[in-house]
């Protein structure tokens, strides 16, 4: 028995290997009880304090940690499997691509990544592009805590001086007593890989800041993750100040309009208005007796020139709504997060059952019960208009008696999300004129949310 064998034991299943050498091994797993693809990785025991630090993190740029167990006196690791390549990778096979906008965007991901472990004194010491991953929808992964450790006040320096040299700062070598590393340490390698991803000669709007993360001394650099978002994105920040601003001035206009309107209407006087009312100028036949002076209301009555159009104000406008339009999360009576099902490109209805015709011609199983055709397919998408982020969401598909889990990247509010579900030689009708899809979308501090179609084969 191989060491893989006692570290995979019945719920793990090898499906490649990534690394394999004395010292440690990384290799990608299936769970057989979860039905996912994990990655399982060996590390020192005493890195145990920081992976259940992780574990208990939910950031969306951190590799999920699904279990920690000890064997042979080291530490195994089940984590999240990261689809999409190193930013390593990126630099080898597409470095025309690496473009300011897309490198701003990765900085700031690392920035929220950084800003999350850092708080938990967490230093990673191997920011790197090679330990940086970017998933098809540009969702950075910080990756690989080897080398990681706990900041602790006081220390002078650290136990060991460990770092791939060009990306680590001069203090975590021990040279010019800088002391211990700590949050600054990791800006300069974030610096370092984000200017060696836009290349030497780059001289952009990043390029002061990029110069601040990476000064010699650590006193000279960004002190926080949140200074570099604050220095990259202020107009950003000064626009939507200046908006909440405008919003508030046009708040305030609203309700005082229509007061000024509604006093306008209510100050009407009412010994004018009446005796026109009953009376019409027209029609008076006996001479008007003059008011008595107590009782006179206006110097110089002007009863004969008023007509009946002047006094009869229009109608003031109705309100403006004060509170603002309904956004379109709040138009959707499907709830907060909405799936939709597309079968071969095509939507299905809103109900749960989908009609399928020309089936007659379809396989069929040994039970005689009709298969999807190969080239079959459904696609869900998912709009999430919840006001928050999807964090570590997974999809449940059952078709039939096939249950699958599938784990997808973080949908950010307001963003949507396509999964193409594979129909071929699925099952379409477990019993006679009948079928069954399941769908079911859960994410962390999310309900739930469950979509059931119903396939019918008619004649």
């Amino acid at each position: 028995m191989n060491f893989f064998e006692r570290y995979l034991g019945d719920t793990y299943e090898l499906v490649d290997t990534l690394k394999n050498s004395e010292r440690s091994f990384v290799a990608v797993v299936y769970d057989k009880r979860a039905k996912r693809l994990c990655t399982m990785k060996q590390r020192d025991l005493h890195l145990l304090p920081i992976y259940q630090t992780l574990k208990e993190l939910k950031n969306p740029h951190v590799p999920q940690i699904y279990r920690l167990f000890e064997r042979d006196e080291k530490l195994i690791v089940v984590e999240e499997h990261i689809d999409g390549q190193t930013l390593e990778e990126l630099l080898i096979y597409r470095p025309n691509e690496i473009s300011e906008p897309l490198a701003e965007k990765i900085l700031l991901q690392l920035c929220e990544c950084l800003a999350a472990i850092h708080a938990k004194n967490i230093i990673h010491r191997d920011l790197k592009p090679s330990n940086i991953m970017l998933t098809e929808k540009n969702v950075v992964k910080l990756i690989d805590f080897g080398i990681a450790r706990i900041f602790k006040p006081g220390n002078s320096s650290d136990t060991e001086l460990l770092g791939t040299r060009g990306y680590a700062p001069p203090e975590q070598f021990g040279l010019f007593d800088f002391g211990q590393t700590d949050s600054r340490s990791d800006i300069y390698a974030l610096g370092i890989t984000i200017k060696n991803l836009l290349g030497e000669n780059y001289n952009g709007r990043l390029k002061k800041f990029l110069d601040k993360c990476t000064a010699l001394e650590p006193s000279q650099r960004f002190q926080s993750v949140e200074e570099i978002r604050n220095a990259v994105i202020p107009k950003k920040k000064f626009w939507r100040t200046r908006k909440i601003f405008v919003n508030i001035l046009i708040g305030f206009a609203i309700i005082f309009f229509p007061r000024t309107t509604d006093y306008q209407e209510n100050y009407q006087p009412e010994e004018i208005s009446k005796p026109v009312e009953e009376i019409p100028y027209e029609n008076i036949s006996t001479p008007i007796e003059t008011p008595k002076p107590q009782e006179k209301i206006f110097e110089t009555p002007t009863l004969p020139q008023i007509s009946l159009p002047e006094l009869n104000f229009p109608t003031p406008a109705p309100l403006p709504e004060i509170n603002p339009p309904q956004t379109r999360q709040e138009e959707k009576s499907s709830g907060e997060v909405e799936m939709k099902l597309f079968l071969n490109g095509e939507p299905t209805a809103k109900e749960h059952m989908v009609y399928l015709k020309n089936w007659q011609n379809w396989a069929q199983n040994k039970y005689g019960e009709y298969l999807f055709p190969n080239d079959w397919q459904a696609r869900l998408h998912v709009e999430n208009n919840s006001g928050k982020d999807l964090i570590n969401p997974r999809i449940e598909v059952n078709i039939g008696d096939d249950e699958n889990i599938f784990d997808l990247p973080a949908i950010r509010d307001g963003a949507a999300f396509d999964f193409d579900i594979p129909l071929g030689n699925k099952l379409a009708s477990p019993k006679k004129g009948s079928g069954h899809l399941q769908i079911i979308l859960q994410s962390e501090g999310e309900p739930k949310i469950f979509l059931n179609k119903t396939f019918f084969l008619v004649e």
